[in-house]
């Protein structure tokens, strides 16, 4: 709650760019790079002083790989540096933002006015005012009942728009994970015996792993090396490189579905069986098997405590949560809990571990330190999940539209736990159509609220802790996302004081680079001069795809009648002259002003040529908008055109009303 205060305090401004994207307060690793390369160009850093605050900026670009495709753009790390200017001491745990944007060749510095109000425009989100260089990209990830995955842009500010990407991933998803680098998510496609990698970059899916039979559950390594897969017809676990995207190990290790935990930082790898009565301790790196472990037949959840440094199962056929000993491999410890168990989750610490009770309507709290259980809490209603912050765990009732907050600060000693609820939606989420087996809730990167899946009500919630009802609501475009994941790139503190992410750069010349910081409030914009970037990455400048309409523009489009709009997509000469394909495609129709919007994928007419059948619902100006990913075209960046519609002339509303009846 403390944080909420902290955030309500920096200001207007900022207070619109936390709806927009996300910061940690911790110190992080920066994502996984290859260094072994030295960059295009070495400049010394620049800076600039304002509100006290020496700030630092330099951008290191490295040399585009042999592999890369033509038009590719280049990949490198900007930092930010802060100081305070008068002790020259590091400013920690500070929430940045930044942007670099190409000056035209006429132009000079952006001066003081200037620079606040390009800042103000990037805050805005606005597709025409969009920075060539985002460092904040951030973006949630639905896990869709479609066989879909929507990738929602909370930064930009197209009316109601944020549907970046609607990702296929060929057929109904069991689980999904993230790699450890950010650049692919694994999906488990159980009908394909198979799992999809989404390029996360691209937001397309680009293989296919074949794996054991209805493959479930998926959990990546900490190494971030494999992934571990539950085959849950087959009785296997197979393993799989996360860097060559293929299948090098299948595990037997019992009939029924598998639960996979992590001890001894990622070394041993710890898989449970419903079918079999036996734990099974496999080496990671080697993938041998190491030993077994008798837990009898029916083992549910398995988590490491790196508190207790004991491997907890959670027992439903004896109502029990076993601790296993990694060393002894045995089981060194019995704690007797209420029947009807469920999910088993430790909190960030490794102390807490939150044993849910569907059922029962119960929460179980272990004290992993003491070995017991502290609280047994009850009220919830059929809970099923449960996601971590700081401060507090997030159980999910299904039975009911509330999601109950737990504060974790108040589980030390013997009074009862501080419990909040708050309602997300209209709906439970029973009343969907499946709740999978995924997160429903996940963390903001800020570490002070989280993004809650509405799975009934098709919405996004996102909530701030400190607050009694959500804060915001995304749309999920009609589809029941049944677990949602926060994708960040953002700018992070990566050492005392270092603000770092990645960055691709499309074209040489003169950048404006664009600074905020929330407290001391302050902005700043600066000059960085790139270079070494190949002519053919300038996708910014020569588009790869040419749009021709097919429809006259200019026409006037009456509502309740549909209209095919048809249009043309032609590689540009001398780029990728491979056609274009309708999946490959987005086609987006809003109205101006207004929260109406369509999104649907072109039917192919003919090589080249792509159509699309709108009736618009009222009168009124409605954009027709073109996108193409996969070929680095956002949507706004090809021609768009602005259709007038006009009511229907009330002789034909009667005649249609004529032909109802």
């Amino acid at each position: 709650m403390r944080k909420s205060h902290v955030i309500l305090a920096t200001g207007l401004l900022f207070v619109g760019a936390l709806a927009a994207v996300g910061w940690k307060f911790r110190p992080r690793a920066q994502p996984s790079l290859s260094e072994t390369t030295p960059p295009l160009v070495t400049a010394p850093p620049v800076s600039a002083e304002r509100e006290g605050v020496q700030v630092r900026f330099d951008l290191s670009l490295r040399p585009r790989p042999l592999e890369a495709a033509a038009g590719a753009p280049v990949q490198g790390t900007a930092r930010f540096a802060l100081t305070d200017a008068k002790s020259g001491a590091p400013l920690q745990g500070r929430r940045v933002l930044g942007w670099m944007s190409q000056r035209a060749p006429d132009a000079g510095p952006l001066d003081d006015a200037a620079c606040k109000e390009r800042v103000k425009t990037y805050l805005g989100g606005l597709l025409a005012t969009r920075a060539e260089v985002d460092l904040n990209a951030y973006w949630f990830l639905t896990l869709n009942h479609d066989q879909s995955l929507s990738v929602i842009n909370p930064q930009i500010a197209f009316e109601r728009t944020k549907l970046h990407s609607l990702v296929s991933v060929g057929g109904e998803v069991a689980d999904w994970a993230l790699l450890k680098d950010r650049s692919a998510l694994y999906v488990t496609v159980p009908s394909g015996d198979s799992v999809s990698v989404v390029d996360l970059e691209r937001f397309l899916t680009t293989r296919t792993v074949r794996v054991g039979q209805r493959p479930g559950r998926v959990v990546v390594a900490p190494d971030g090396r494999t992934a571990w897969v539950s085959n849950d017809a087959d009785g296997t676990v197979s393993v799989i490189d996360t860097t060559a995207h293929a299948e090098v190990a299948a595990l037997k290790v019992g009939d029924g579905r598998h639960e996979v935990a992590f001890s001894d930082e990622g070394r041993t790898a710890w898989l449970t069986s419903t079918e079999e009565d036996v734990l099974t301790a496999v080496d990671v790196a080697s993938r041998e098997v190491l030993g077994t472990v008798t837990v009898g037949t029916g083992a549910g959840d398995v988590a490491w405590s790196t508190v207790a440094r004991a491997v907890f199962v959670a027992q439903p056929s004896s109502h029990e949560v076993l601790l296993v000993d990694p060393v002894r491999r045995e089981v060194s410890q019995r704690i007797p809990v209420k029947p009807g168990l469920g999910a088993l989750r430790f909190d960030r610490t490794g102390r807490w571990a939150f044993l849910l009770h569907p059922q029962e309507g119960g929460v179980d709290i272990i004290d992993a330190a003491r070995g017991q259980v502290a609280h047994a809490l009850t009220g919830f209603a059929a809970p099923d999940s449960v996601t971590f912050t700081d401060a507090f765990a997030y159980v999910r009732n299904t039975t009911s539209g509330r999601v109950s907050l737990v504060e974790l600060s108040t589980l030390e000693g013997t009074g009862k736990p501080s419990v909040i609820n708050v309602t997300m939606g209209q709906h439970a989420p029973s009343e969907a159509r499946d709740l999978g087996r995924s997160d429903p809730i996940a963390a903001l990167p800020e570490g002070n609220g989280v993004i809650v899946a509405g799975t009934a009500d098709r919405a996004l919630y996102l909530y701030q802790e400190g607050m009694m009802a959500p804060r915001g609501t995304h749309l999920n475009y009609g589809r029941e996302p049944r677990a949602v994941m926060v994708l960040d790139r953002s700018l992070r503190e990566v050492e005392s004081g270092v603000y770092s992410t990645q960055a691709m750069v499309r074209e040489n010349g003169t950048y404006d680079v664009a600074f905020l910081l929330d407290n001391p409030r302050a902005i700043v914009c600066m000059e960085w001069k790139v270079g070494g970037v190949p002519e053919d990455a300038a996708l910014s400048k020569k588009l790869s795809l040419t749009l021709t309409p097919r429809f006259d523009p200019k026409a006037v489009l009456t509502a309740g009648v549909s209209t095919p709009l048809r249009f043309k997509l032609e590689p540009t000469p001398g780029m990728n002259a491979q056609p274009v394909r309708p999946e490959e495609i987005r086609v987006l129709m809003f109205k101006q002003p207004g929260t109406w919007q369509w999104r649907i994928e072109p039917r192919l007419t003919a090589e080249g040529d792509f159509e699309v059948d709108f009736t618009p619902p009222s009168s009124g100006q409605y954009k027709f908008v073109v996108g193409v990913e996969s070929r680095n075209i956002d949507l706004g960046r090809l021609p768009h055109f602005t259709l007038p519609v006009v009511e229907a002339p009330a002789s034909v509303t009667a005649s249609a009303s004529e032909v109802h009846r």
